[in-house]
């Protein structure tokens, strides 16, 4: 993913357009990626190495690369695809840095420059101290720094500068080893040099002061800050994502560990978190041994709350806890609950209005129609192909829950629920979210559902090239467990332990996601045609 981010980024500066302005000097962005080359010399990558070596996996990157190189043309093949093309690859392969910085204020170089809130201790890379620029920098400054051999370096600097050519229509000049673009809309300045055996490329206004920086660190340590992680990243994210309000920061790192991919990271909000964790009530008496997936979220109540389509259900209070789980030996045995006071009323009315108005929409758009069921109470979505979507009432714990899932539940299973589970859900007072996962049995399975949901809401199937790519994977992705605590007023930390830093859920959206006929916007099933067939 950090390819995509540095592009993105890239991309975004080619195309004129701005990150809004920062109250002071301070890093916006700054991600780390070690680079395909180093990460398959490490021991602990082995695993990740042969999923990323499967030709399935090579024909969905170079696709994903062809649409990365016709981006800067809003997806028309022309001569700055084919001269950019080469030069993703470097991307994958090669170690690279990235920052992108803003400033309002004069400040002079060196200044500190605070790691985030909330994050104790730091790395060499992380916990360095500066600002961004030597005075009034009333704009943004961008600098990818690429280590890569002398012929791709020589690559890098003719092609660039060629294709920035077509793309701008200014040529680039000389100037020392590399080369400077000035145009008269940001980015104003785009220049490319060398630095030992760093490729450096800046985008900024009138100068960069933060390549000259990189430069300066590189002539001193011979490499921008060190780390050991195959990733990292620290997002200022409304800076970035303007539209992101509520969440302020994202600290992630990646590494490999013992043939495992070890995640982490903090979430920092912008105000407290509203997150009452209540006593955990896990339905033991429906969750039993062996199973493929089992999830226990809480603190839902605030967040349901204010989502309007929560509020169309007319559910209320929205529950504060959910679980979900997958037994083994049997597709789309998927399962969830919840509590619910007065269950069996409010399925009862939620049943109406759904027949009321989910219905008539169903009959022209989907496939079946939702009814009451009255022996057992149940809300059942009716012929929905070969699922039987249901939502029933149940005790537990002497409160009212709801039990749903897309084939009846089978009562009856003495097996109680795995005692490592309980133990590490249970244990913990500030945990907020708990899954794990036999990836490869969930990536399996989840094929099945959402092909089956395509066809209910006539959506187009996933492209081959993505469906073969999930279908291989299956094999080679072992368990997963991911971790979410409260860790401050306002911080959420992570950690995940998985085969290669994803989930079977993650990774449908990703191939649906790499798919999309608009990427790197939307996902293919909502946006490609209904007629298209993989």
């Amino acid at each position: 993913m950090i390819v995509l981010f540095e592009l993105l980024l890239l991309v975004s500066g080619l195309n004129g357009q701005q990150l809004s302005a920062a109250p002071a000097a301070e890093i916006l962005a700054r991600v780390h990626w070690l680079g395909l080359n180093r990460i398959s010399a490490d021991t602990n990558s082995a695993r990740f190495m042969s999923v990323w070596r499967l030709p399935q996996t090579a024909s969905l990157v170079a696709q994903t690369l062809d649409k990365f190189s016709r981006w800067p043309a809003d997806g028309a093949t022309n001569a700055a695809s084919a001269l950019l093309r080469p030069l993703l690859d470097d991307l994958v392969a090669s170690e690279s840095y990235l920052e992108i910085c803003a400033a309002t204020n004069s400040q002079p170089l060196g200044a500190a420059n605070p790691a985030p809130a909330g994050e104790a201790g730091s790395t060499p890379w992380r916990g360095e101290s500066r600002t961004c620029g030597r005075s009034r920098l009333n704009h943004q400054l961008f600098c990818l720094a690429l280590r890569l051999p002398a012929d791709r370096a020589r690559l890098w600097q003719t092609n660039l500068a060629a294709a920035l050519e077509t793309l701008t229509g200014v040529a680039p000049v000389p100037d020392g080893d590399g080369w400077v673009l000035r145009q008269s809309h940001a980015p104003e300045r785009i220049e490319f040099s060398r630095a030992g055996e760093w490729t450096l490329l800046g985008l900024g206004q009138d100068t960069n002061d933060l390549l000259a920086e990189f430069a300066a660190r590189i002539a001193r340590d011979h490499e921008p800050p060190a780390t050991n992680f195959w990733l990292e990243a620290d997002l200022d994210l409304p800076r970035l994502a303007p539209y992101i309000s509520t969440l302020n920061r994202l600290h992630f790192t990646a590494i490999g560990e013992a043939g495992n991919v070890l995640t982490s990271g903090t979430f920092n909000f912008s105000r407290p978190l509203d997150l009452p964790l209540l006593p955990w009530e896990i339905p033991t008496n429906f969750i039993h041994q062996p199973l493929v997936s089992f999830t226990a979220v809480r603190g839902l109540a605030s967040c349901l709350a204010a989502m309007p389509a929560w509020q169309k259900l007319g559910l209320s209070p929205p529950p504060d806890q959910a679980y979900f789980w997958a037994p083994l030996g049997g597709l789309f045995q998927t399962y969830s609950a919840v509590p619910l006071p007065a269950a069996d009323n409010q399925l009862r009315q939620l049943a109406g209005r759904l027949v009321q108005n989910a219905n008539p929409w169903l009959a022209t758009n989907g496939e079946g129609h939702f009814q009451w069921q009255t022996n057992p109470p149940c809300l059942v979505w009716k012929n929905a192909l070969i699922l039987a979507p249901f939502l029933k009432p149940i005790i537990l714990n002497q409160q009212d829950h709801v039990l749903g899932g897309l084939v009846p539940f089978v009562e009856g299973d003495a097996n109680p629920p795995p005692a490592e589970i309980l133990r590490v859900v249970l244990g913990a007072t500030n945990l907020v979210y708990y899954q794990a996962e036999q990836t490869g049995f969930r990536i399996a399975d989840g094929l099945y559902i959402i092909y089956f949901f395509r066809l209910i809401f006539h959506k187009p199937e996933l492209p081959l090239a993505a469906a073969l790519w999930l279908r291989n994977l299956e094999p080679m992705l072992g368990d997963s467990t991911t971790v979410v605590t409260q860790t401050g007023v306002e911080q959420l930390a992570f950690t995940r332990k998985s085969t290669i830093g994803l989930t079977a859920l993650e990774l449908h959206l990703l191939a649906d996601w790499l798919e999309s006929p608009q990427f790197p916007h939307g996902l293919h099933t909502f946006l490609a045609p209904p007629d298209i067939q993989p």
